[in-house]
């Protein structure tokens, strides 16, 4: 539920009923408790106008709309059985009060009654009177509120792409390599064009309102006009444990990955991830992800690859009027081979990335990033180089999604990476650009 609709729905109908001036006319306007306490809420210093309007009590009288504001001080800074009862003991005095109504709504939705808070969300509805702008929030909450109530989510995405890659085999410009005084040459660049087809299906079952069963399906295909030895299938079935809380969702998710590489089975990989985001205010937020991968290769000339991959991911994410949305995220890892070690299969790495989506329409968001990343082998290839492979690698990506209606979308991504190594046969740099179209239900 968006809260900041709620209290847009509340503003727009709720607030503009509670005239101050008829207050101070009405009230002891000489307690001092009392002005400042008006004062206060005047600020949206709900702790305040609680704290002094229950002094103020304790020798006075309030009336109606003074009840209002101390209910309203008290759901702001979180008491809301108290606004519950406030507001219920209002509505006692005078039931056809659509203002504490829609209050009392909204206070019982806090309170996950959200029964209660839908009757009286449909009562308010049947008002011949009711103001356009009002009616409309309250359709659309009561529309939240019934997928709030179901048990079964299920989205499905179809998506086909279509475009172009300078170096299918990742191979470096430079042409020979030497084995002592021995030249050998290295093959030559190749660039061919790609087709991919998507099916993603991802099921959410609510156990309760904050603990959530995610259940996932991914086909992946990959295929290349001339470079078939580059063909690629994946499979992923995953499921995983979500619980919320106000401000956070800690998460558990298990993955088994099943690929084949030009037709053939090539390999299996079991993915266990733990992560937790953080709201820390309406604009920032920190997520931490831990990721396991068990890797089992399952050709014989590739199953000393083997190995254990562990990465950690640290974020923070932040929503900026004039730019954006900003993620700046911070990784770092090993991959282990699962017995003894080998030069191309163990090694260390770091990541730094930034990425923006900034909106250019309504229905057009415009993406970008930029990551610097560095891995260092652990062992010595001794046939050619005598040394650690050491990478420094650049990936800059730039996309564009447009949204034609909510269930179609078009895309449009580019990136290109550059491999700086010290060894030659791994330098190499290319960029791979695709058209993609999106298709949900």
């Amino acid at each position: 539920m968006n809260i900041k609709l709620l209290n847009k729905l509340s503003s727009s109908f709720i607030l503009g009923a509670v005239s101050l001036s008829s207050i101070l006319a009405n009230e002891n306007y000489s307690n001092e408790h009392f002005q400042k306490a008006i004062e206060s809420y005047q600020n949206r210093l709900f702790q305040d106008s609680y704290i002094l309007l229950q002094q103020y009590t304790k020798e006075n009288k309030l009336s109606s709309d003074t009840t209002f504001i101390l209910a309203r001080s008290a759901y702001e800074i979180g008491k809301f059985s108290e606004a519950l009862n406030l507001y219920k003991s209002m509505l006692k005095e005078n039931p056809n009060n659509n203002r504490v109504k829609l209050e009392l709504a909204q206070t019982y939705f806090q309170l996950k009654q959200y029964d209660e808070a839908k009757a009286l969300y449909e009562e308010v509805l049947k008002e011949p009177g009711l103001p356009q702008n009002v009616r409309k929030n309250i359709e659309f909450t009561l529309n939240s509120l019934d997928k709030k109530s179901q048990k079964n989510f299920i989205k499905t995405t179809l998506g086909f792409g279509y475009g172009f890659d300078s170096n299918v085999d990742n191979n470096s410009s430079d042409n020979l390599v030497y084995w002592g005084n021995i030249p050998l040459s290295i093959e030559d660049k190749k660039s061919d064009h790609v087709a991919e087809y998507i099916l993603a299906l991802n099921h959410t079952y609510k156990l309760k309102d904050d603990l959530t069963v995610d259940n996932r399906f991914v086909g992946y295909i990959q295929k290349y006009n001339n470079e078939y030895d580059n063909d690629l299938s994946l499979t992923v079935f995953g499921t995983g444990l979500s619980y919320y809380t106000q401000k956070s969702k800690l998460s558990l998710a298990f993955d088994y990955n099943y690929v084949w590489l030009d037709n053939s089975t090539y390999l299996n990989n079991y993915i266990l991830t733990p992560s937790f985001d953080y709201q820390i205010d309406a604009n920032l937020m920190y997520k931490t992800k831990l990721k396991l991968i068990k890797k089992d290769f399952k050709q014989t000339q590739y199953e000393f690859r083997d190995s254990t991959y562990y990465e950690l991911q640290n974020s923070l994410a932040f929503l900026t009027q004039d730019f954006g949305i900003n993620t700046f995220s911070f990784t770092f890892g090993t991959d282990n081979k699962d017995k003894g070690s080998h030069y191309n299969v163990d090694y260390d790495f770091v990541s730094l990335r930034y990425e923006n989506m900034y909106p250019l329409t309504k229905s057009t968001i415009l993406t970008n990033g930029i990551e610097l990343y560095k891995d260092i082998y652990k062992e010595n290839e001794e046939f050619l180089y005598g040394n650690k492979r050491k990478n420094d690698k650049v990936i800059y990506d730039l996309g564009v999604i447009q949204s034609i209606n909510k269930n179609l979308s078009l895309g449009a991504t580019f990136r290109y990476i550059n491999n700086d190594s010290n060894q030659n046969i791994y330098e190499y740099d290319k960029y791979v650009v695709k058209s993609n179209i999106y298709y949900s239900f």
